[in-house]
């Protein structure tokens, strides 16, 4: 599995000022979020209005007041792996990774989420409005979801530590180093792969050096049509379980349908392209290994694009196409020369291409303040 999966991973969301910057998105930023994944997705709705209160001040914080904030931001955060600035959809989210990867994988992507937004809260030049948006929150969020697989499946004590310190602090300096080689185009989960596997080879975890073969797929077609793309959306968190992703599903459907639709399309078509294009087994197909970079790229396309006519969907298929094409090679290379998963990283480099292609027709353009299908404008 790779996650994305997949910080921003909802930003890689802002404050009336950090909107009025966001609208002229070919401007410098506020030095992290403008190297953030979602450092110009923004939210015009009156939950997110409710919960964008100024929270770091120089004033001491009320310690009940900055627990609650907290706890809001980390739902934020987990929400952001999927570009939702919702605390209910990231509560949603949380609860699914609870049901499908268990109560390791859960704790872990909470630990990392809370460490992340509480190393970011007394960080020196860390940006509020980005805080406030649960924008630090992501990466940490993924490093706990891939610890607890890949790093540390059975070592608590490693898997806290990887997630905690390494998770929390590391990602927001990377995205300062990485700054001025991404320019205007925003991070995705850089961080998350680069500190993932670089735990990995410190530690010297190879989860795919033992990896039994995989059993051959025995179900229905039916069966296979149905759950894999569910089993898709579940991995940008690295959960394989078709329960998970209804229930991921539906907390995107509660913030933005368009965006559940998004997912669900480029879910799909990874996993067509696996089967028709690379010739991938049924057994990869079903557990959604063909899926989840997929789906993040169609999420970011309906997640950064103007929806005015139906071209934008073919931007949105095309791209889901071209990450699992991408996927299948990258997956080969990685596993035979590493032994490890590949992670989101056929996800940042597809939508990087799907982000630098606004304008080349007429009807592919940014959006002012991205959001969703449904308010992009």
């Amino acid at each position: 599995v790779n996650s994305c999966t997949h910080c921003n991973s909802t930003a890689m969301i802002l404050s009336t000022t950090y909107r009025r910057v966001a609208a002229r998105h070919h401007c410098t930023l506020q030095p992290f979020v403008s190297t953030s994944y979602k450092a110009f997705f923004s939210s015009k709705s009156e939950e997110d209005k409710s919960t964008n209160e100024d929270i770091t001040s120089n004033s001491p914080p009320d310690p009940k007041d900055y627990v609650t904030t907290l706890g809001t931001t980390s739902l934020k955060g987990v929400g952001q792996v999927i570009f939702l600035n919702s605390p209910i959809s990231g509560g949603v989210l949380l609860a699914s990774l609870a049901v499908g990867g268990g109560p390791y994988l859960a704790g872990l992507a909470t630990i990392g989420t809370l460490s992340a937004n509480a190393f970011a809260h007394h960080y020196y030049g860390a940006d509020d409005a980005a805080y406030n948006d649960g924008l630090y929150g992501y990466n940490g969020c993924l490093v706990g979801c891939a610890a607890s697989v890949f790093i540390a499946p059975t070592s608590i004590p490693v898997g806290l530590l990887t997630t905690t310190l390494v998770g929390a602090a590391t990602p927001l300096v990377m995205n300062h180093a990485m700054k001025p080689i991404m320019g205007q185009v925003p991070q995705w989960t850089l961080a998350f792969n680069a500190v993932t596997m670089s735990s990995m080879l410190v530690l010297q975890s190879r989860p795919l050096a033992d990896a039994p073969p995989l059993p051959e797929y025995t179900d229905s077609i039916m069966n296979l049509c149905l759950t894999a793309p569910l089993n898709g959306i579940s991995q940008i968190f690295v959960v394989q379980s078709p329960l998970a992703g209804a229930m991921m599903l539906g907390g995107m459907a509660y913030y933005s349908p368009g965006l559940a639709g998004h997912a669900l399309l480029g879910s799909s078509i990874g996993a067509l392209t696996g089967c028709t294009i690379m010739g991938a087994p049924l057994a990869e197909l079903d557990m959604g290994l063909w899926g989840f970079n997929s789906a993040l790229t169609s999420l970011g396309v309906g997640v950064f694009y103007v929806h005015n006519n139906t071209s934008v969907m073919a931007l949105s298929a095309g791209g889901a196409a071209a990450t699992a094409v991408l996927f299948g090679l990258m997956k080969g290379a990685f596993g035979s020369g590493l032994d490890m998963p590949c992670l989101t990283l056929p996800f940042c480099i597809t939508m990087t291409g799907c982000y630098l292609a606004n304008g080349a027709i007429s009807s592919w353009r940014l959006a002012s303040s991205p959001h969703s299908p449904e308010k992009n404008e």
